[in-house]
């Protein structure tokens, strides 16, 4: 036998010897992924992929275990760039692997063999585009749903490629080409892109319909029920209301209907009962397994401080960070919190939760608010921290003015405030969103809210944005949002010194039958406060006290931080006092009150110092037209500053 004969024998030999070992590979891994049980972001799964890619790591199925775990698993940036790198790997290896299996067919026998094998590639393909969506590679992601779209599945499985570009474009639509090579040059054309996309879902698997209705009956209307949830973002976003609550309907008769998303469509329009009602229907119905954003806690937490029911803003927050963690949505959930205690009025903790956010990376995972919403609101509560902690400290004491420290102090305030105010300004004027979300006062996307808009344009030009809102208040079509045009209107005239084209604008609010006490307390406060001092510079003394006495009563945790003085008469009830005591009660007075004597028609506070257990104590009440408003006793016991403390409990004020 020629050596040349033996080589040739030898090479089959081995090559016949290396394919029948890949195939036992590939049989075992085959077995051990039918055999799997359990879930993909476990640590048994991670253990499995990378015993099958030490088999056979030209095989895609490690490779897929691995991805899912990775996916799954992320947090962070760097958590999705592994889950791509691994994601990657699989898809190409499925697409070299099996061609055949990845081309379209009609033929049931063919198509039997065919399913679980493209039913993988679409989750991949998936969760590779959301993996480069979260990451901030929108261009990247339009790519993988293109390269599922070509495929042309009989099924995708409820995975639209057109839907996910749809929702691309509208995610990003505040873009222009320069930041993202694929969008338009405008918010409109983009937004007209991502109308296009959803159109196309509709019509998507007209060519499959009588395949799904034979082999896939469950996934028959998949294609019908996304375009009418992509179509019911779009026209949320443009505030046409008609169009939205159509396609609401047609969700909900489906049992479709996502409650987080009606709750947004309802909050915009100033429904808050009814927003409410959805947000809690959106709570019971996520098991949090997703770590993402949870919009309805956010939005809750909203109309919660706008009812001044504070604590429970703060519950809802705290139980979805106790829930989610250190994960997607812990910023937006600490920014939520820092509102919470500023409206509670403690500045210390608003600022924590501020801090917490801005030093988290937040990764914006299925919803339309970004980084540039993100990055505002943080620095806007930084604005507000700083302006506030200035009135606070001259609340505290109103000889400020004598104290080198104080001084130093407040001087600091001024500069991080007035910083912080030239980037909010400078941020907003190059905003393109800012005419449909900002201006538009509620829109679908505000992750700020009315007070707090206030707050970025105030110090704006009054008669631009007087027609500006005006010609809002012809032209938007919701009834219980024409108040708020109307009371930003009120400001601005407040700011041009115009009182009483003000006064008469806040008292319109005050009668209008779809202002609602119970929920909008928020906005009856700063009407009040307004009213107050626009009478005052009108020199009407009586309608300035009821108006400032009406602040009080509907949100007393505003007024230290206001430019209002409360008057407030002062009852001790004990007979003597120690030097400790005289002292505590001279703190106290030197706060910003003006305080009366036996004046009934303003509030009492009232004091008693006693001793129980060996503790030393201050029961102190508010009184106000023979009713409690508030009452509560303070330990003495290693506190700074009890006399203040005091007056800020009189406020509804609790320092943690």
């Amino acid at each position: 036998m020629k050596i040349a004969n033996i080589k040739t024998y030898l090479f089959f030999g081995f090559f016949l010897v290396g394919m029948f070992a890949s195939m036992a590979q590939r049989i075992e891994i085959d077995r051990l992924e039918r055999e799997f049980r359990g879930k993909y972001n476990s640590r048994k799964a991670y253990e499995l992929s990378q015993k099958m890619i030490q088999l056979d790591s030209t095989y895609y199925v490690g490779h897929f275990f691995e991805a899912n775990y990775r996916y799954f698993r992320a947090s962070d940036k760097r958590g999705y760039e592994s889950a791509i790198k691994s994601l990657t790997k699989a898809v190409d290896l499925l697409e070299e692997g099996f061609p055949r299996a990845l081309k379209r067919s009609t033929n049931i026998n063919v198509y039997i063999n065919q399913y679980q094998i493209q039913r993988k590639y679409v989750f991949m393909i998936y969760y590779l585009g959301k993996s480069y969506e979260n990451i901030d590679k929108p261009g990247e992601s339009i790519k993988v749903f293109q390269r599922l779209k070509k495929r042309n599945f009989i099924t995708n499985f409820g995975i639209n490629p057109y839907a996910s570009i749809s929702w691309i474009y509208m995610r990003n639509r505040m873009y222009s080409p320069e930041k993202y090579a694929f969008l338009k040059p405008t918010i409109d054309e983009n937004l007209e892109m991502a109308s296009k996309y959803a159109d196309s879902i509709k019509s998507s698997d007209r060519y499959n319909k009588q395949y799904l209705k034979m082999w896939w009956p469950n996934l028959e209307n998949s294609a019908l029920l996304s375009y009418y949830h992509y179509k019911n973002i779009i026209y949320a976003h443009q505030v046409k209301l008609d169009s939205a609550e159509y396609f609401s309907k047609q969700l909900e008769k489906y049992g479709r209907l996502s409650n987080n998303n009606y709750g947004n469509l309802k909050f915009i329009q100033a429904k808050y009962p009814e927003a409410e009602d959805n947000y809690y229907k959106a709570r019971l119905n996520d098991n949090y397994e997703e770590k993402s954003i949870k919009e309805f806690d956010y939005m809750e937490s909203v109309i919660k401080i706008f009812q001044n029911d504070v604590p429970s803003a703060k519950t809802i927050i705290e139980e979805s960070i106790k829930t989610l963690g250190v994960a997607p949505g812990f910023g937006w959930n600490n920014i939520a919190l820092s509102r919470a205690y500023y409206y509670a009025g403690d500045l210390k903790k608003s600022k924590e939760y501020r801090d917490k956010a801005a030093n988290f990376k937040e990764i914006h995972i299925n919803s339309t608010w970004g980084q540039v919403a993100y990055d505002r609101n943080t620095l806007l509560f930084k604005y507000l921290y700083h302006k506030k902690s200035i009135k606070e400290m001259q609340f505290r004491d109103q000889s400020y003015w004598y104290k080198p420290s104080k001084l130093y102090e407040l001087s600091k305030h001024h500069f991080k405030q007035e910083n912080a105010h030239l980037l909010l300004t400078s941020e907003l004027s190059a905003d393109p969103e800012r005419f449909a979300s900002y201006y538009n006062i509620f829109a679908s996307d505000n992750t700020l809210f009315f007070d707090e808009i206030w707050e970025l344009i105030k110090y704006f030009n009054p008669d631009y944005f007087i027609d500006i809102f005006k010609t809002k208040r012809s032209n938007d079509e919701r009834d219980r949002i024409q108040k708020y045009f109307t009371y930003f209107i009120a400001k601005f005239h407040l700011e041009n010194e115009d009182y009483e084209l003000a006064i008469q604008e806040f008292e319109k609010i005050l009668k209008d039958e779809n202002l609602n006490a119970k929920t909008e307390k928020l906005l009856i406060a700063r009407i009040h406060e307004a009213l107050s001092i626009a009478y005052d510079e009108k020199e009407n003394e009586a309608s300035a006290k009821d108006n400032l006495l009406a602040f009080y009563q509907n949100f007393p945790q505003l007024l230290p931080y206001s430019e209002l003085t409360m008057k407030m008469n002062f009852e001790v009830e004990n007979s003597s006092l120690t030097e400790e005591q005289k002292t505590i009660i001279e703190e106290l007075k030197d706060c910003n009150i003006d305080w009366v004597t036996k004046d009934v028609t303003w509030p009492t506070l009232k004091i008693s110092f006693v001793e129980k257990d060996k503790k030393q104590l201050i029961n102190y009440q508010v009184l106000l037209e023979n009713k409690t408003m508030f009452e509560g006793v303070l330990d003495l016991k290693d506190i700074e500053n009890p006399g203040q403390l005091v007056v800020f409990k009189a406020f509804g004020i609790d320092f943690e």
